[in-house]
């Protein structure tokens, strides 16, 4: 196979760009809450959402394999089943600013590293750095402190977290 084909062959995602298609599809979630986060999924994994360009802007596209899959899945179905439990979690977090008055993007990435920290027991210095690198791309500028303070208050009460939502 000569090179010029070699670049036009499918890329698995990486983990980071699989965090990236799992905001965007809570992300879309948010927008159109008369669909469902199994509508979503099922579009996203039967189209796999493969293009030729790289995919660092905008639309996260590349080939899923079974550990993207099931990762999207999990951060997407734990996010969406726990979001009353996240949004009461996290408005107690931001002192001196209403919850709701967070940007969607922002809540959105705020909800999902919550749901890791919370159900998937990723490391929360993975969870916090990807969270951060998300607000950069898709938050407003500097929103990328205000997750951090957020996420930095919450994995001192993690465990307290966890007992008090029996996690």
């Amino acid at each position: 196979m000569d090179e010029s084909r070699e670049n036009l062959e499918p890329k698995t995602l990486s983990r980071r760009k699989t965090r990236r298609k799992a905001f965007e599809l809570l992300f879309e979630l948010e927008q159109h809450p008369g669909v469902t986060i199994e509508d979503l999924l099922k579009r996203t994994f039967e189209e796999n959402l493969f293009d030729e360009s790289d995919g660092d802007e905008g639309v996260v596209v590349g080939e899923f394999n079974d550990s993207n899959r099931e990762f999207i899945s999990t951060v997407c179905r734990q996010a969406c089943e726990n979001q009353d439990v996240l949004d009461d979690i996290l408005q107690r977090y931001p002192h001196g600013w209403r919850f709701d008055r967070i940007g969607a993007p922002e809540r959105t990435i705020l909800r999902m590293a919550l749901a890791e920290l919370m159900y998937m027991d990723t490391p929360f210095k993975i969870v916090i750095n990807e969270a951060l690198d998300l607000s950069k791309l898709y938050g407003e500028a500097e929103s990328n402190k205000f997750v951090n303070g957020i996420l930095g208050g919450i994995v001192r009460d993690l465990d307290d977290l966890k007992q008090k939502h029996a996690v």
